[in-house]
Order: C-alpha cells, then structure tokens, then sequence
C-alpha cells in the first residue's frame, strides 16, 4: 500500500490525499474503524465536495430564475396594460432598440447598388438598412414609443399602438408615419426607380452625391453656411441633405445636419423679430425666414424616423411659421419692410410669397396644429390666382422689370400645384402652358438661365408631367451635369437673381441640387387621388 501510494504526480488529487490520510493514520496508529475505511473505499469525501457544490449551484439558479422571471416583458404589440407597466415596457423596448441601432451602425458600410446607366458600371451609394431608417419603402411606417417632452421634438406619432423607435409630434404612443409624398427619398432603390421613371440617371446621384460633399466641405466652425444671408444659406444647404433623407441620425452627415439646426435656432434666439436672420434691415431678411423656416420643417417630419432628440427645435419651427402667418397680408402675399428688415404691411411681392408658401408646405406635412395655417394656406392659393392673367402667366406684365411673368410664372404654378387642394386644374394648365411655349421660342440656356427661375420651373414641370416635363428635362438635365464643377459644386451664372448671393457657391450649388433631387424629393400630384401634396 504504501508502495502505490508514492507513486508520482500522475495520480488524482483524491487518490493522492486518500495516501496522505492512510500514511497518517499508520503513522499515529490511530485504529480506523470499518464504516470509516469503507466511506473512504467507495470515495465518500469526494461525493460530498461534490454535493455540497452542486446544492449551491441550484441555489444560486433558484434565484436566478427567480430574478429573471421578475423582468418587465418586451411587448412589442402592446394591448391594454396598467400605465405602469406600459411605460416600463416602452422604456426597455426603447433601450433595445438605441442599443441595437449603435452597434449596427458601428458596422454600416456603403452598398454598392447596381444600376440600369449608358455605359456599365455600379453606383456608390449611402445606404441604412431598412431596419434602421424604418420606413425605406412606400408601403412601410416606423412606430412611436415614448411621450413627446415640452421643449423638444416629440416622440411618438398618432394614438394608435405601435412599437418601435420613432420620433414625431405627437403626445401618446403609436404609430408614426412619414407622409406620402415624401416617402421616395429614404431608400436608394427607391430614389433609382423614381429617377428612372422620371426621366433622370444615376448620373443625377452621383452629382448629388459630389454635391453633398461640396457643401459639408463649406460648413462654417459655427454649423451655418454662407458668408452672408447665412439663414437662406443654411436653410438652401439643410434642404439639400434632406431631400436625400440625411438627417442628424445619418452616419455620413449626420453632424453636418445637426450643426446646422442649431446654427438657426440660436440665430433665432438673437433675432428681435424671431427670425432666421442676423440682418435688422434690409430685404433679405424675409427670404432668408421663409427659406430656414421651410428647412426646420422637412427636419421636423423626417426626425420621426429617428431616435435623437432636439431640444427646442419644435418649438423654434412652430415659432417661425407663426411669424409667417402672422405677418400674412390680407390679400394672401408677403413682403419685406427694407428699414426694419421684417415683413412690410402693404404692397405684395411674388417672390418672396413663394419661399413663405414652401415653410407653409412643410408645416402641414409635419402635422403640427399650428393656429391659423389652414386660413393661411387658402389666403396664399387666392393670391396666386390673382396674379394670373388671361394667357396664363403669373406675376407683372412687364417683362423688363422685375417680378415678372417670365421670371415667376413657375413659382405660381408649383404653389397652385403644392397648395390647392382641388386643384385648380385650369390655372395650372394654362400656366404650363405659358412656360412650355416660352421655352419653346427661347430654350433654357445654363449660361444665361435665371437659377432661381429654373428651381421653380423644374418642379413644376415635374408636377405635371407628360410633353412638358420631358421637352423641359431634356434639355436643362444634361446643361445642369455639365456644368457641375469636379469640387461637386456649380459656379454661378448670369441670368438674373444672380446666385452668386450667400458665397461660398452655396446658393447656385444649392439651387442646382435640388432640381436634381426632385426626381424623388416629393410624389408628384399626377400620381396621387388627392389635388395637392397635402393628404387631405
């Protein structure tokens, strides 16, 4: 015995300890009794270490199982629960949600998406997965799941139960749904398609692509752009990400966009007049509101697709279309008050109604109950028709000064188009009909074209669609990719408004984007059952 157990260190620990035990007992001369050296034959010490382990382990799994079971459930298709409950499983789902977000973002690549073009290749593209931006398609909507905060964009959407991440106007959980004109511009398959059945090319993403990348490159320290009109000129540049749903969530641009809302909501803190200008006089100060006012308000909507909050920006945009119908003349327009820098009483002005119509545009699509804007929209569509005359154009008569038909005849019809619901089918046609033959005597020239006409115009046409539209993109498409500068920018022209206004290039390569991106930026009125891009 004593021989086997000085064998080496190749024996079990137990064995091992067994032969320590026996040579102290012999050693003593300690009488060990049968019971004990049978315990001991059969490995008793061990199964008792071995017992005591396992009762602990089922202890600790108790209340383990215990703890577990006491979790609030994840309920993603809420029913009737106790507010307690209800708010419990809203901020769990809620916590899932941002964390799986972050950690698929960490890993978010481009996709390259294959598409139909003259000459074979693949297009790069920025893309989110559809889990993500929620509501990439048409047919699809993202879910609200928390309560609106005072002082920051809501969270949730209408009354209905929902689950999800999403940010809206609301003031109770459900369902938030991005509106239908403007669901073509968050999936890059989607944005492809409409610019193939619209008549453009991948090279119009490309370009906008390029052209993004220009104006993140002329981004200020601040989060404004523009060396001057820097309300108009962030606005122009916010519209442009935006029209490509890059928002604040974004991973390519996402602090461009941010910074930028924040520029205009300080400046409109500084401002006397709550507006999106640094100017106290002069006439600029009126555009630059409308066109800011009109960017907050496409932020707005999108921002119910994501899951970051922006204090105050609510109340900032509700704030800046207030000043735009409270300044509203009775007869349906707005001008400007060259003295003081703010909205004038008397007189009318074409031109600067059609920046204020677009910042009421955008705040009926949020769908924010904002006091007088119903009243607003209808004074605003009154004022267009009385602008019209009998052969269909809009605006003054006289073709040397300014405001003229030849010049604003497209900012009349796209907010004929945009406004009236009903509508007012006679007007626009007759209206197109002006510019088509317009343009058919004097074709559209890049080197002498007037930008801020062309904006307008480009819609328009879109809006409507057949021998107008495709007379129209053919010509002024090709004009516009061409003369796109290899920084991603465009240089500005001679035609009238001269777009070299703001600096930087930021307003003629604004100008220039989005009438590339208007392929998808809205559903055109032609393909929807309602008379308006309102969802009346």
């Amino acid at each position: 015995m004593e021989t086997a157990c000085l064998r080496p260190a190749v024996l079990e620990r137990g064995v091992a300890s067994s032969c320590a035990l026996r040579s102290i007992s012999v050693s003593s001369g300690v009488k060990r009794s049968f019971l004990a050296a049978y315990w001991e034959k059969v490995g008793g010490g061990s199964f008792i270490v071995s017992l005591v382990i396992h009762a602990g382990l089922l202890i600790m799994a108790f209340f383990v199982v215990k703890e577990y079971q006491q979790e609030p459930t994840v309920d993603f298709l809420p029913g009737f629960q106790a507010a307690g409950q209800k708010r419990t499983s809203d901020n769990l789902t809620a916590k899932i949600h941002d964390s799986r977000v972050r950690n698929m973002q960490k890993n978010l690549k481009p996709v390259r998406v294959a598409v139909p073009t003259p000459a074979p290749g693949q297009l790069l593209l920025p893309e989110m997965p559809t889990d993500v931006i929620e509501v990439p398609e048409p047919s699809l909507s993202t879910f609200g799941d928390a309560k609106g905060i005072p002082g920051e964009l809501g969270k949730v959407g209408t009354k209905a139960g929902g689950a999800g991440r999403g940010t809206g106007p609301g003031n109770a959980p459900g369902v938030v749904q991005l509106p239908v004109s403007m669901r073509g511009r968050c999936s890059s398959a989607e944005r492809l398609r409409k610019l193939t059945a619209g008549g453009g090319t991948a090279e119009c993403e490309r370009a906008v692509s390029s052209a993004l990348e220009h104006l993140k490159s002329k981004q200020k320290s601040d989060g404004g752009w523009g060396t001057n009109n820097r309300g108009a000129m962030t606005g122009f540049a916010l519209l442009c990400f935006l029209d490509r749903c890059e928002t604040p969530e974004s991973i390519y641009y996402g602090d461009n966009v941010m910074k930028g809302i924040l520029f205009l909501m300080e400046m409109q803190q500084k401002n006397p007049y709550k507006m999106f200008s640094q100017a106290t006089s002069g006439n600029g100060q009126v555009y630059e509101h409308g066109i800011a006012t009109y960017a907050l308000g496409e932020m707005y909507t999108l921002a119910r697709m994501g899951s970051k909050s922006l204090p105050g920006m609510r109340e900032s945009f509700e704030q800046g279309v207030q000043v735009i119908i409270d300044n509203q003349q009775a007869g349906g327009g707005w001008v400007y008050d060259s003295e003081k820098g703010f909205y004038s009483p008397s007189r009318e002005d074409l031109s600067v109604t059609g920046w204020q119509y677009q910042a009421l545009k955008a705040a009926k699509l949020t769908g924010l109950k904002i006091r007088g804007l119903e009243g607003a929209i209808d004074k605003t569509v009154k004022y267009l028709e009385s602008k019209q005359t009998k052969d269909g154009g809009i605006g003054t008569t006289n073709r040397e000064g300014s405001y003229n038909q030849w010049n604003l005849t497209g900012a009349g019809t796209l907010g004929l188009q945009t406004l009236a619901h009903g509508g007012k089918k006679t007007e626009i046609k007759k209206a197109i009909a002006f510019a088509h033959d317009l343009f058919k005597k004097e074709p559209p020239e890049f080197a002498t074209g007037d930008m801020y006409g062309w904006y307008y115009y480009h819609q328009a046409f879109f809006q409507h669609g057949g021998e107008e539209w495709k007379y129209w993109n053919e010509l002024v498409l090709p004009q516009l990719l061409k003369a796109q500068q290899p920084d991603g920018s465009w240089k500005p022209n001679g035609g009238a408004h001269n777009p070299a206004a703001g600096g930087d290039n930021v307003y003629s390569t604004a100008l220039c984007t989005l009438m590339l991106e208007v392929y998808y930026r809205y559903l055109k009125v032609g393909d929807r059952e309602r008379g308006s891009l309102f969802d009346r």
